[in-house]
C-alpha cells in the first residue's frame, strides 16, 4: 500500500518559509529593544544615561551650575553637561537640593523630567528644571568638606645658593545652600641666605547660591602681606554677586563684582607721610576653568581691587595653573604661574619704590583631600 504524506511538499515549504520569517521578526524586534543596566542595588554604583543613549556607570561626586562630575572606573573623572544626561539611577545615598530651598537625601532616579527620591518609606518627586545641587553622601556635615594643598620648590647652588618655596592650601565647604571658600598662598625665597621674596596671602569668600549660575557674595575678606612692595598688611573686606556665564562639559567661566572697604599698613613711608590708607574698593574678579583632557586641567583665577575715588591706587592679582593627574584625582603635578601688580607702590622711608609688577612660577605637587 503506497503511504500518503499529511503535509504535501507545497504545505511543507510554506511552513518553513513561516518559520523563517517568523525568527527573523523575533530577531528584529530583539535588536531595537534598547539595553539597560540592571536594576541598582544598594551595593552597586551609579548609572547615568546619555542623551546618545549610551550607558554610563560610576558614581556621582557633585553637581552645581549645571555641571556633573561623574566619577568613572575606566574614564576616570569626567565633567558632563547636565543638559546631556537623560536619565540616573542610583542606589547611594545622595543630597540633592531644589529651587524650593527644599534638600533630600535618599535614593534616586531621574527619567525626562521627573526627579524621584526615596528616603526610607517617603517617597518624593520633583521636576528635574528645579534641581540644582547633588553632594555625595547623607546631609552631614563631614561631606561638605574638601581640601587640597600644593608645595612647589625650586633650589640651585653653586655660584648662587638659592631657594624658592610656594604653598597654596584651599579649602571649601559646599553645602547644598552655601558655599564656603578659604585659600592661602605664601612664597618664600633666598638667595645667598638673604630673604628675597615673603609675601602671604589669604582669603574668605562666603556664597549664596541663589538659582542656576547665579550666586551672592555675602561676604569676603582678604589679607595681604609684603615688605618688599612696603605692605606691612591690606586688608580688604567686601560683598557682591557673582554668575557662571557658561558651565560646559570641559568649560568653566564664571564673573563676580564686589564693592566694600580697604585698610592698607606701610612698612614705612616718608617724613610726614600717613603710615596707612583707608578707602573704598570695587573688586571685578573672573575664574576660568579648562579640562584640556581627562588628566590636564587649567585654571585661571584674576580679580582687580580698585580704590574709590582714587582709581589709580589699584591691585591686580592673577593666578594660573596647569595640573596633571599623576595618581586618580589624589595627587597631581602643577605648574603655577602668579602676577601681582601695584599700579601706585608707596616710596619707604629710605625713598625706595618698590616696582609695580611681580611675576613668579613654580612647580610642584598638590594633594586633595
Amino acid at each position: 500500500m503506497q503511504r500518503v504524506n499529511a503535509f504535501p511538499h507545497g504545505a511543507r515549504t510554506a511552513a518553513w518559509i513561516a518559520s523563517l520569517l517568523l525568527a527573523w521578526s523575533n530577531v528584529g524586534v530583539t535588536q531595537s529593544t534598547p539595553w539597560e543596566p540592571p536594576e541598582p542595588s544598594a551595593t552597586d554604583k551609579d548609572w547615568i544615561r546619555m542623551s546618545s543613549g549610551e550607558w554610563l556607570k560610576g558614581e556621582i561626586q557633585f553637581l552645581r551650575d549645571d555641571k556633573l562630575e561623574f566619577d568613572s572606573d575606566d574614564l576616570d573623572l569626567l565633567k558632563l553637561d547636565w543638559a546631556d544626561v537623560a536619565e540616573l539611577r542610583s542606589a547611594r545615598i545622595l543630597t540633592y537640593r531644589f529651587e524650593d530651598l527644599a534638600i533630600v537625601s535618599g535614593t534616586a532616579t531621574m527619567r525626562d523630567t521627573v526627579v524621584t527620591i526615596r528616603s526610607g518609606s517617603q517617597v518624593q518627586t520633583f521636576p528635574r528644571d528645579a534641581l540644582l545641587v547633588i553632594l555625595e553622601g547623607a546631609p552631614r556635615e563631614i561631606n561638605y568638606w574638601s581640601a587640597k594643598a600644593t608645595l612647589g620648590l625650586v633650589a640651585r647652588a653653586g655660584n648662587t645658593d638659592q631657594q624658592d618655596m610656594n604653598t597654596v592650601v584651599t579649602v571649601r565647604r559646599d553645602h547644598p545652600k552655601t558655599r564656603l571658600d578659604l585659600r592661602y598662598n605664601n612664597n618664600l625665597g633666598q638667595v645667598s641666605g638673604e630673604e628675597t621674596i615673603n609675601n602671604q596671602n589669604g582669603t574668605i569668600t562666603f556664597d549664596l547660591l541663589v538659582a542656576k549660575g547665579f550666586f551672592v557674595n555675602l561676604g569676603a575678606v582678604n589679607l595681604y602681606k609684603d615688605r618688599f612692595v612696603n605692605i606691612e598688611l591690606r586688608t580688604t573686606l567686601a560683598a557682591g554677586v557673582g554668575y557662571a556665564i557658561y558651565r560646559g562639559g570641559d568649560v568653566d567661566w564664571s564673573v563676580g563684582l564686589s564693592a566694600g572697604y580697604q585698610n592698607t599698613q606701610f612698612v614705612s613711608v616718608q617724613e610726614g607721610q600717613s603710615d596707612s590708607d583707608n578707602t573704598g574698593t570695587i573688586i571685578p574678579n573672573t575664574a576660568f576653568e579648562w579640562d584640556v583632557t581627562g588628566d590636564v586641567t587649567i585654571a585661571v583665577d584674576y580679580n582687580a581691587q580698585i580704590s574709590v575715588p582714587e582709581v589709580k591706587n589699584a591691585f591686580h592679582h592673577a593666578f594660573g595653573v596647569l595640573s596633571v593627574d599623576i595618581w586618580g584625582d589624589i595627587i597631581d603635578l602643577e605648574l603655577s604661574v602668579q602676577w601681582d601688580r601695584t599700579e601706585n607702590p608707596t616710596e619707604d622711608a629710605d625713598g625706595n619704590v618698590p616696582k609695580r609688577d611681580d611675576f613668579r612660577t613654580s612647580f610642584g605637587l598638590g594633594i586633595s583631600f
